[in-house]
């Protein structure tokens, strides 16, 4: 019984001497790691983190846009996501026979109805409702982006 034990603490003794210099008791060598900065979140003026703000704004538009070539052809929105990743909006309304400027008016619909919705939740002030509606007010000249049918 007191062999095994003597056994096993030389054995214990043993390991431990041989893990000392693994666990860096010897500084290290060189100028060592640069020290870290803290991390700062970018943030944009309006509060919103930098990389979210692009995402979130391109998926409300993805939808957006969805829901209106839905409501203009009458398909399904299933049926307008598939077409989506195979062409783009001017030439699925251009299939359906759709002018362009019926799709510009109702997105621009859209919008006011988001404008809407954010003033009434508090998102937005009413001065800040009206200074969007004027500036939409003032896009009089916007591309038409399948060419004017006129000009051709």
């Amino acid at each position: 019984m007191y062999r095994k034990f003597v056994l096993m603490v030389s054995t214990l003794a043993f390991c431990l001497t041989m893990s000392v210099p693994s666990f860096g008791n010897e500084p290290a060598a060189g100028p060592g790691p640069a020290p870290a900065k803290p991390m700062a979140c970018p943030v944009r003026p309006c509060g919103a983190p930098e990389g979210l703000k692009p995402v979130a704004i391109n998926l409300l538009l993805k939808y957006q846009e969805i829901n209106v070539l839905s409501e203009l052809t009458g398909l399904t929105q299933e049926n307008v996501k598939q077409l989506l990743i195979s062409s783009p909006p001017p030439a699925i309304l251009e299939a359906y026979g759709i002018p362009f400027e019926n799709f510009r008016s109702a997105m621009d619909k859209q919008n006011m109805k988001l404008i809407k919705q954010a003033q009434i939740a508090g998102t937005i002030s009413k001065q800040q409702e009206d200074e969007i509606r004027k500036r939409m007010a003032l896009k009089t000249f916007r591309p038409d982006p399948m060419g004017d049918p006129e000009k051709r």
